[in-house]
């Protein structure tokens, strides 16, 4: 079988698209799809279809067959290896362990450093507020003093390592005033990959909220909460109108004209009871 390596597996976090480029190239080299299946020895007439349209995962036996048919190195069928787990796991700490071995071996590819750089603005659930409170403070404001504006507050050195991130990843520019401006860079990445990037960043969330509770007056927070029983279509349109309302909060956040502070709004729709599982 002729060599992949035009194509970098390095460039994916999903194992079916880096097969379906895989495949385009060698098609368009004129090798036929059956030949390349008879070519890597794997069984089934329908083999690559199926994994592609998402009907059967690829395991790990036969990712180990294609890599080696594809005459991968050893560093790319690794993570290739890898690739195929992250994208069959179900348990989100495996996952999450499998992403980070994902972003290690990237992390030694320098086109993708400062990509993968953006992946990490959830990992620490300061970073998305400095980025919004910067441009409120003034110029020259000391890291301690932003620190106390946090609740809870923040030590400078955390301030100084958030500033440096948001900075160096591209989230926020500072002029020669010393005055910092939001910036929006894309952060274009596989919804299993988001998934397991926020699920911590959510989680800490909610445990600051019950650590700050009671330091918030009435005034100060709104936390209120309803218990319903609901069919399957009623949570989703549930789940419909709570992606209304966000964007109708990003809408008035985008309007107001002299913010003075950065708030958190989070909405919380899980099941506490079930009677049946979900059709699958």
């Amino acid at each position: 079988m002729k060599s992949v390596s035009k194509i970098s597996v390095f460039m994916y976090f999903d194992y079916r698209e880096y097969i379906r480029g895989v495949l385009e190239l060698l098609q368009s080299e004129g090798t036929s799809l059956r030949a390349i299946q008879e070519a890597a020895g794997v069984p089934g007439s329908a083999f690559f279809s199926r994994i592609l349209d998402g009907s059967r995962p690829l395991s790990v036996a036969n990712a180990k067959i294609l890599a080696k048919s594809w005459n991968l190195g050893s560093e790319e069928a690794e993570y290739f290896l890898n690739l195929v787990q992250f994208g069959n796991e179900k348990h989100v700490d495996k996952r999450e362990c499998l992403l980070k071995k994902l972003l290690a071996a990237r992390a030694s590819k320098q086109e993708y450093a400062l990509q993968d750089s953006a992946l990490q603005f959830f990992s620490k659930w300061y970073y998305p507020v400095l980025r919004d409170l910067l441009p409120l403070v003034p110029a020259g404001t000391s890291a301690e003093k932003i620190g106390r504006f946090f609740t809870p507050p923040l030590r400078a050195p955390q301030v100084q390592s958030g500033i440096r991130y948001l900075t160096e990843a591209g989230f926020i520019t500072c002029d020669s005033n010393g005055n910092y401006r939001v910036t929006s860079p894309i952060v274009s990445t596989p919804p299993r990959v988001r998934s397991t990037i926020l699920r911590k960043y959510h989680l800490k969330n909610l445990e600051i909220n019950e650590e700050v509770y009671d330091s918030l007056s009435s005034a100060d927070r709104s936390i209120t909460s309803v218990t319903c029983s609901l069919s399957k279509e009623s949570f989703e349109k549930v789940r419909a109108e709570i992606a209304l309302f966000r964007e109708r909060i990003l809408a008035i956040a985008r309007e107001d004209q002299n913010p003075d502070r950065v708030c958190h709004v989070g909405f919380q729709l899980v099941p506490r009871a079930k009677l049946k599982e979900d059709a699958t």
